[in-house]
């Protein structure tokens, strides 16, 4: 009993005597002590920090890359002063390690110049922000989502799935796309080839169908097209569309070129390949020669009337009386502020009551006008009327509701842009007011339903009805 208990006692001799190294004391316990010490208290800083990020910073209304920068800064200050206050803690005098920071620090800098570089780095990526936590980047051939910044390193997850480790001062020295920075409105450019001989305004109708079909792309700001120059071979085209959406830029990409290939091969525009065309100008005489006996070409058969869903959205514009003296490019700017759209037949376009969200030109077809509350057909619009103008100059929902009759096909035009549409276009304005004066009687009780909104004052339409619709829309609109 006494040989176990001289044994414990040499050991705890052993594990608790001081060794000296110089003017330092320190022992096996002193090392064990200052271990889980140092471990605790990392434990303690994470659990600090995670509350901090997940709980108390969410409170506050901190966006996800604001939450990981200041938890992570909280997390390496605080086991900074810990490296700095457990050793004087546990009885271990920091000046003694004094003699060893001049050798070691000569060492350690060339050793680990690199890690002081990505920690470094680290510091300024948290502090600068210049990229935070949720930010879709583009670092040369890698894109992704910021899913971690360290003190060393960040995880960059790609659109696969692969997480990517990224030394920090990699992201500090080069240039970086942040689709995530400020406003994260983006524009993207579709870039698109056409044949020599195709209509540029067909091609241009074409497109911007092409980005209202795709949900993703913003109406606001508008789609463009733009005729960037004339290849070799082509005539090169870029679709500009608004995307709010910066983590989905690549599949938003893949679909438009999925609609536009399928709009240009309906549309017979044809996308140009490298090619040598062989071109003879005497086909007739080379023909008798070479088949002396052969028949002469029946002539082409014409074909009939077409159907005026197959039309492009140009020639049915140039059908409507108000369009038929436009030039091409003047209804090049027609149809990017509006855009085609065809109706089932006994469809209601809008009921009576309905926000006033766009005006309507119909280009084929026929639509009737229903006071629904009353049940009464009020009259027949057929292509050439336009429809849907009153609630917008007045600012007043839906008077009545519009139904077709016939597949229609209709032009329209957003709210957002009428305005500008208007003002484009005086002489269809100064037609729409005096379509509108023509129905007196229903503008008498949607100015009386006005007045007692208070939105007007005492203006008297029973004076000059054309004259008020006038000063109506230079109000609205500044016309």
């Amino acid at each position: 009993m006494d040989a176990i208990q001289n044994i414990i006692q040499l050991l705890w001799d052993a594990f608790t005597q001081p060794i000296r190294i110089g003017e330092m004391s320190i022992s096996v316990q002193l090392i064990v002590t200052l271990f889980f010490a140092f471990i605790a208290f990392v434990f303690i800083s994470n659990f600090l920090s995670n509350l901090l990020r997940d709980k108390i910073l969410v409170k506050l209304k901190f966006d996800e890359g604001s939450r990981e920068a200041i938890a992570t800064i909280f997390r390496y200050f605080t086991i900074t002063v810990g490296c700095l206050l457990i050793p004087q803690a546990v009885g271990l005098d920091m000046r003694s390690f004094s003699f060893l920071a001049g050798g070691l620090g000569i060492g350690l800098g060339f050793g680990f110049q690199g890690l002081a570089q990505n920690f470094v780095s680290g510091l300024i990526l948290l502090l600068e922000r210049p990229v935070k936590v949720g930010d879709y980047i583009e670092l040369d051939n890698l894109e992704g989502t910021i899913r971690k910044i360290s003190i060393r390193s960040t995880i960059i997850v790609t659109n696969d799935g692969i997480s990517i480790i990224v030394p920090n001062q990699i992201l500090v020295n080069n240039k970086i796309i942040n689709w995530s920075h400020g406003n994260i409105v983006s524009r993207i450019h579709i870039p698109v080839r056409v044949a020599y001989g195709s209509d540029p305004v067909l091609v241009t109708e074409v497109l911007l169908s092409a980005a209202r079909q795709e949900s993703r792309v913003l109406s606001h700001p508008k789609p463009q097209v733009w005729l960037t120059d004339f290849g070799e071979n082509s005539v090169n085209f870029d679709l500009l569309v608004w995307i709010d959406l910066p983590k989905a830029r690549l599949p938003i990409q893949s679909s438009l070129n999925y609609i536009v290939q399928n709009k240009l091969y309906q549309n017979n525009i044809n996308i140009p390949v490298a090619q040598r065309d062989l071109w003879i100008r005497n086909i007739d005489q080379l023909r008798q020669t070479f088949y002396p006996h052969s028949s002469p070409q029946p002539p082409p058969i014409e074909s009939g009337e077409i159907d005026n869903q197959n039309l492009t959205l140009q020639s049915l514009l140039r059908k409507v009386l108000y369009f038929q003296g436009f030039t091409d490019l003047e209804l090049l700017g027609l149809i990017e502020m509006g855009y085609r759209e065809a109706v089932p037949p006994h469809q209601f376009i809008f009921h009576e009551g309905d926000r006033g969200d766009a005006f309507h030109i119909i280009l084929s077809g026929t639509v009737e006008i229903l006071a629904e509350t009353a049940n009464k057909h009020i009259r027949d619009l057929t292509a050439g009327d336009f429809f849907g103008e009153l609630a917008l100059i007045m600012g007043i929902p839906r008077t009545a509701a519009v139904r077709t009759k016939e597949t229609t096909i209709l032009f329209v035009v957003s709210r957002d842009v009428f305005q500008r549409f208007l003002s484009s276009y005086p002489s269809l304005s100064d037609q729409i007011a005096e379509k509108l004066a023509e129905r007196k009687e229903e503008l008498v009780q949607r100015q009386k339903m006005l007045r007692e909104m208070g939105i007007l004052g005492d203006e008297d339409l029973e004076q000059n009805p054309l004259i008020w619709i006038k000063k109506r829309m230079k109000a609205l609109f500044g016309i």
